[in-house]
Parts: structure tokens; C-alpha cells; sequence
């Protein structure tokens, strides 16, 4: 349930900030939904770089607790956070070599 929660909420913002975006059923995403940020290099071929997923696994066994105010209850409660993993460029070796090969080299100086 929580799972489903959160590719909706990850849907949501995907059509939100109007960029093309596909969904890609059976990808290996163990501890959560993810988004995969996908380039196109200079002859068109496509490389998976930068990633941000969600871990609902991490918190329960590290057994990762928050302290939360009920306003409704007004009672104190525990809340299990959601641990997000992000890595903006992916693999940096990965980035230099697509941006190397798409700029041919060139760089300002």
C-alpha cells in the first residue's frame, strides 16, 4: 500500500513538471519506487545516469523512528521515516565519458 502511495505521489510530480517520462514496469527497484534520469548521448544512444529512489526498507532495519504531534489526538506519536537515495550524476566516470564523447573533446579552456 505504501509502495503503490508513493508511485503515485512519484507519477504526480513526473506529469507536473511537464517532461516526457515513461514508466518502466519490473525494473529492479528493491527498496522502493525510483525515478531514472535517462540521457542521450550524440549518437542517439541511451544511458541511465542519475537515480532518486525510495527506501522503505533502511528505516525498519535500522528501526528508524520520528517523533510526530497529533494535533487531532494531541498525542506524541512514532512515525517511520522514508529514506530517499539520490545520486544526481550517477556513476561520474559514466557522465564525463558521455560528456566527453558529445562535446568530441572540445572543451572551453
Amino acid at each position: 500500500q505504501l509502495w503503490e502511495r508513493a508511485e503515485d505521489i512519484l507519477t504526480k510530480i513526473c506529469i507536473e513538471t511537464d517532461i516526457k517520462w515513461t514508466v518502466s514496469p519490473g525494473d529492479a527497484a528493491f527498496y522502493g519506487p525510483k525515478i531514472d534520469i535517462v540521457l542521450k548521448d550524440a549518437l542517439h544512444r541511451l544511458h541511465q545516469c542519475g537515480t532518486i529512489q525510495l527506501d522503505f526498507q533502511l528505516p525498519i532495519k535500522f528501526d528508524l523512528k520520528y517523533n510526530y504531534w497529533n494535533p487531532d489526538t494531541e498525542t506524541e506519536e512514532f512515525k517511520r521515516p522514508v529514506l530517499i537515495h539520490r545520486a544526481i550524476l550517477g556513476s561520474v566516470e559514466r557522465m564525463m565519458a558521455i560528456l566527453i564523447e558529445h562535446f568530441e573533446g572540445r572543451f572551453l579552456i
